[in-house]
């Protein structure tokens, strides 16, 4: 009898471990600092569907192009080409980027961070373009 209540206690206390152990903590900040792969952008003009757009600029064979949230405020858009020689090449951007709560900072644009978690990132802002506002989504993977 004591040998089923240690078992029932040993099942029970793992059970709660893993319920516990969610990957739904919404009261948990996740960082953003890394690096981020180019996925998709999903566009929506005025009050009209959204359109997804897949990002086909990876080149084949190299890294995939992306964009890196760095210590100390960096951030860096890398895309990756290659050269006359077949080689892979980075041609990248800096600038710096700061997050308060959902609000990102990339140079002097603001974004709103929809979804951060440890596979994906979503920011996203609207422009107006002659009079019309467009939501512009942008989606990464993490790296």
């Amino acid at each position: 009898m004591r040998k089923n209540k240690i078992l029932i206690c040993t099942v029970a206390g793992i059970g709660l471990l893993f319920a516990s152990c969610s990957s739904d903590n919404d009261g948990f900040e996740r960082s953003i600092a890394g690096k981020w792969n180019y996925n998709k952008t999903i566009v929506t003009t005025g009050n009209g569907t959204p359109v997804d757009q897949s990002y086909v600029g990876h080149e084949n064979g190299c890294e995939k192009d992306h964009v890196e949230f760095n210590e100390g405020g960096i951030f860096r858009n890398v895309l990756m080409n290659k050269d006359q020689n077949n080689a892979c090449v980075e041609d990248a951007s800096q600038s710096t980027w700061a997050k308060n709560g959902n609000t990102l900072t990339i140079g002097t644009d603001t974004y709103q961070v929809t979804k951060l978690n440890g596979s994906e990132l979503r920011y996203e802002n609207t422009v107006d373009v002659s009079g019309v506002p467009v939501k512009v989504v942008k989606v990464f993977t993490k790296n």
